[in-house]
Protein backbone atom coordinates (compact mmCIF):
# COMPACT_ATOMS: atom_id res chain seq x y z
CA UNK A 1 0.00 0.00 0.00
CA UNK A 2 2.89 2.37 0.67
CA UNK A 3 3.94 2.26 -2.98
CA UNK A 4 0.38 3.04 -4.09
CA UNK A 5 0.17 5.97 -1.68
CA UNK A 6 3.54 7.29 -2.88
CA UNK A 7 2.39 7.16 -6.51
CA UNK A 8 -0.92 8.81 -5.66
CA UNK A 9 0.97 11.61 -3.90
CA UNK A 10 3.36 12.06 -6.82
CA UNK A 11 0.71 12.07 -9.55
CA UNK A 12 -1.63 14.30 -7.56
CA UNK A 13 1.04 16.64 -6.25
CA UNK A 14 -0.32 16.00 -2.75
CA UNK A 15 1.97 15.60 0.25
CA UNK A 16 -0.21 13.32 2.37
CA UNK A 17 -2.94 11.04 1.10
CA UNK A 18 -4.66 9.15 3.94
CA UNK A 19 -5.29 5.49 3.07
CA UNK A 20 -9.05 5.70 3.51
CA UNK A 21 -9.83 9.01 1.80
CA UNK A 22 -11.35 8.80 -1.67
CA UNK A 23 -8.90 10.17 -4.21
CA UNK A 24 -11.50 12.46 -5.75
CA UNK A 25 -11.97 14.02 -2.29
CA UNK A 26 -8.20 14.51 -2.07
CA UNK A 27 -8.35 16.98 -4.95
CA UNK A 28 -7.89 14.80 -8.04
CA UNK A 29 -9.48 16.03 -11.24
CA UNK A 30 -10.76 13.50 -13.77
CA UNK A 31 -7.60 14.04 -15.84
CA UNK A 32 -5.39 13.35 -12.80
CA UNK A 33 -7.41 10.22 -12.04
CA UNK A 34 -6.71 8.97 -15.56
CA UNK A 35 -3.01 9.79 -15.16
CA UNK A 36 -3.01 7.89 -11.87
CA UNK A 37 -4.71 4.86 -13.39
CA UNK A 38 -2.18 4.71 -16.22
CA UNK A 39 0.73 5.20 -13.82
CA UNK A 40 -0.47 2.41 -11.53
CA UNK A 41 -1.00 0.04 -14.45
CA UNK A 42 2.51 0.70 -15.69
CA UNK A 43 4.15 0.54 -12.26
CA UNK A 44 2.47 -2.73 -11.25
CA UNK A 45 2.21 -4.27 -14.73
CA UNK A 46 -1.54 -4.92 -14.48
CA UNK A 47 -4.63 -3.90 -16.40
CA UNK A 48 -7.05 -2.24 -13.97
CA UNK A 49 -10.64 -2.12 -15.22
CA UNK A 50 -11.91 1.47 -15.06
CA UNK A 51 -15.07 0.54 -13.17
CA UNK A 52 -13.11 -1.42 -10.54
CA UNK A 53 -10.65 1.44 -10.10
CA UNK A 54 -13.44 3.97 -9.62
CA UNK A 55 -15.30 1.67 -7.23
CA UNK A 56 -12.15 1.13 -5.15
CA UNK A 57 -11.65 4.87 -4.74
CA UNK A 58 -9.26 4.96 -1.76
CA UNK A 59 -5.54 4.20 -1.64
CA UNK A 60 -6.15 1.21 0.61
CA UNK A 61 -8.80 -0.32 -1.63
CA UNK A 62 -6.83 0.48 -4.80
CA UNK A 63 -3.80 -1.33 -3.31
CA UNK A 64 -6.00 -4.33 -2.46
CA UNK A 65 -7.44 -4.33 -5.99
CA UNK A 66 -3.95 -4.27 -7.52
CA UNK A 67 -2.87 -7.13 -5.25
CA UNK A 68 -5.88 -9.24 -6.32
CA UNK A 69 -5.26 -8.49 -10.00
CA UNK A 70 -1.58 -9.41 -9.73
CA UNK A 71 -2.40 -12.68 -7.95
CA UNK A 72 -4.98 -13.50 -10.62
CA UNK A 73 -2.46 -12.68 -13.35
CA UNK A 74 0.17 -14.95 -11.79
CA UNK A 75 -2.22 -17.89 -11.41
Amino acid sequence: MERVIRLISEVGGIKIVPPDVRINEAGFSSVRVLDLLLTLEQEFDVRIPDEDFIAAGTPRRIAELIERLREKQEA
